[in-house]
């Protein structure tokens, strides 16, 4: 926005092509219409999209199943911590998601009637869609649609001259906009996003160059995803194995996307707890089907014994937290810089909210399902979203006030409002932080200064780069990590002041990795300065 060119994404000024194009644009897009980038505006795309997800999981619910189906997995799904966590961020990873269950309805609604607008509109949702994160959209799509095309040899239709046509087009429609940037690349813009997108998507599948995870990683991750449904999803899964006989066609389909998911991304070198999202309306459905069918696996006591143990940690969770919050009313209302009396108080407020809305849900289960399933499996939905939405829309907002980074954001804003942003030196190690540049807030890049575990000597030019920096005269500021500065050779900090003007302090529930990683501003050449040791420093000389 700030350059007018929207085709060659940059952070800080540097090229930054690791994803495609479509997320930027949508943020830049409702930034235009409301007339501000900031925090909610970079988020609401993420969150849209899981309410798009949400509605898609409901309408194929009740399209392959029935509207009992539809809503209880929708409700699952809408209170996962999976989707909640994901849709909260400004990433990708909710559009993705979205693409996949927008495309799997769209097979499903039309999957008898082979004509060009079937086949266009789902390989426009499928490519469009993989603008915002990668292919990947477009590899999961196929993954699920092979088994009910390979059972009913429905892979023919494919093959037909208006599939292909249509699948030309939507394969022209993703790889315009990385054409377009490819004739029209600066000569100081030094990234190809085709090269990006091998590199990210095929090279790190099958030749990881990082986040090489163990391969069992998706065997805890998927339970953490679909949070607090453990116990009722596994109940589920192993009833669905055991009576894989007894079930229907669509169930079996839908067992079999779950395995092949799995596999897919298990198998690939390059491992992330929420790569794989995709997998988890699949898992909410399956929950759905087999809870509406449970008395088709009587005498079988798995589902029960599931659902037992489901309510109990739900209503124990409500419990548990309303004697939590209770007892740190005792505590002082202020420990270590943090304040307890407001996250005891939001606490005991979600704690009753969730009670009382399962009372009344159970008193009101009769008029508002049909099912004796659904009926039983209200309560537990309102105890859910009343945990998950108020944990995460009323809870976290406290915690963040209580957070030093909240509290170090706001003064370092202050701090650099009228320094020239060629003066603001922020030092980094591998990839820069976009999040710090984001909250610096300033119309042209600032001064990127690389941190090394070992510097050559005096002619290295990323350590001639920072003394040049903090020997000049000029009034600036200099943000970096505790841990970079503690490892500092004595020629350079002998230039700063032997402590941060202020830094991001730490609070007792910070792990120790996060205590190291807390950033410090040193002003420089102003009133506040403090001298070091072992040396002078700038503003003395």
């Amino acid at each position: 926005m700030l350059t007018g060119d929207y085709f060659h994404p940059t952070i800080n000024g540097e090229p930054y092509f690791d994803k495609p194009l479509l997320t930027y644009w949508l943020i830049a897009a409702l930034a235009f219409v409301s007339g501000a980038l900031n925090e909610l505006v970079v988020r609401l795309p993420s969150a849209i999209a899981g309410v798009a997800a949400v509605w898609a999981t409901l309408r194929l619910g009740r399209h392959l199943w029935s509207p009992a189906v539809g809503r209880i997995a929708a409700m699952l799904l809408l209170t996962s911590y999976g989707l909640i966590s994901q849709s909260r961020m400004a990433a990708a990873d909710t559009e993705n998601l979205a693409t996949v269950m927008l495309a799997i309805l769209w097979y499903w609604l039309r999957r008898d009637k082979n004509n060009f607008i079937t086949f266009i509109v789902l390989y426009l949702i499928v490519f469009v869609g993989s603008l915002c994160k990668g292919p990947v959209a477009a590899v999961v799509t196929a993954i699920a649609i092979l088994p009910d095309a390979i059972a009913g040899k429905r892979w023919k239709a494919f093959l037909r001259p208006a599939s292909l046509f249509a699948l030309a087009i939507g394969i022209a429609i993703y790889f315009a906009p990385f054409i377009w940037s490819s004739g029209t690349t600066p000569a100081s813009y030094a990234s190809s996003g085709l090269a990006l997108v091998w590199q990210e998507n095929v090279q790190r599948f099958f030749s990881p160059f990082d986040h090489k995870a163990p391969f069992y990683t998706y065997i805890h991750s998927v339970p953490v995803l679909i949070l607090p449904w453990v116990p009722l999803f596994i109940a589920a899964l192993i009833t669905g194995v055991k009576y894989f006989a007894r079930l229907d066609k669509n169930t079996h389909w839908l067992i079999k996307v779950i395995a092949l998911i799995f596999v897919f991304f298990t198998l690939s070198g390059s491992r992330r707890s929420y790569y794989i999202l995709p997998i988890i309306p699949f898992c909410a459905l399956l929950t759905a089907v087999i809870l509406t069918r449970m008395k088709e696996f009587r005498p079988s006591c798995i589902i029960p014994a599931g659902f037992t143990i489901q309510k109990w940690i739900l209503f124990g969770a409500a419990a548990l937290e309303l004697l939590v919050f209770l007892a740190l009313l005792i505590v002082p209302p202020r420990s270590a810089g943090v304040s307890l009396a407001g996250i005891s108080l939001a606490g005991i407020l979600v704690a009753l909210a969730a009670i009382a809305a399962a009372i009344v849900a159970s008193m009101a289960a009769h008029r508002l399902a049909v099912q004796p399933e659904e009926k039983a499996f209200l309560p537990l939905a309102v105890v859910a979203f009343i945990l998950m939405g108020g944990f995460f829309c009323v809870q976290q907002n406290v915690f963040e006030e209580s957070r030093s980074e909240h509290q170090f954001i706001n003064k370092i804003q202050s701090a650099t409002a009228w320094i020239p942003p060629d003066r603001i030196g922020l030092m980094y190690k591998g990839e820069v932080d976009a999040k710090m540049v984001f909250y610096l807030g300033k119309g042209t890049p600032v001064t990127l200064l690389r941190h090394e575990d070992k510097y050559a000597d005096k002619k290295d030019p990323d350590k001639k780069t920072i003394m040049s920096f903090l020997q000049s005269d000029q009034l600036g500021v200099f943000i970096a990590q505790m841990r970079y500065v503690s490892a500092f050779p004595a020629e350079l900090s002998s230039l700063l002041p032997a402590t941060p003007t202020f830094e991001e302090k730490p609070v007792p529930f910070e792990s120790k990795k996060a205590r190291e990683e807390r950033w410090g501003v040193w002003l420089l050449n102003s009133q506040n300065t403090t001298p070091g040791t072992g040396g002078k420093t700038t503003n003395e000389k």
